[in-house]
């Protein structure tokens, strides 16, 4: 079966820097990793990606999907889907992980980050199954969430 694990907190609390660890640990145990982000920064145009190349402006233009292959990667874009059309129908082959980083408000099992005591209603969501402190990412050993 399929575990589903988020890392949830606010810009700038560890998420990335978790969700890396959390590979690794379950890489090292043989495990097949798949990995989802959400990127809730409104604020900006882009998600890592120039507007101006080519497969954005595919999208830009009406197309329903754009897929560029090169640098022994394949990059898929496509038009706005819930997390759960994207667990259901994007991830390929039942990983035995998948690790979502971010969509706070999603009933999955939960890390949540904190970054200091401002960060406290975090802990009202649901399914949490660990809190981490931003200072305690570097100690923590995250094999036990697997």
């Amino acid at each position: 079966m399929v575990k589903i694990l988020q890392v949830v907190g606010y810009k700038k609390s560890g998420k990335t820097t978790v969700v890396n660890r959390l590979i690794e640990a379950a890489k090292a145990q043989g495990m097949t990793v798949s990995v989802i982000k959400h990127h809730g920064d409104k604020s900006g145009q882009e998600i890592d990606i120039p507007l101006k190349r080519d497969h954005v402006t595919y999208m830009a233009s009406g197309a329903d999907e754009s897929i560029v292959e090169g640098y022994d990667y394949v990059h898929k874009l496509m038009r706005h889907k819930t997390l759960e059309q994207i667990i259901a129908e994007d991830i390929s082959a039942a990983p035995d992980l998948i690790l979502i980083e971010g969509y706070k408000h999603a009933a999955y099992d939960k890390l949540v980050l904190l970054r200091s005591t401002e960060d406290c209603e975090l802990r009202e969501l649901v399914n949490i199954k660990g809190v981490i402190e931003t200072a305690e990412i570097s100690m923590t050993d995250f094999s036990q969430f697997l």
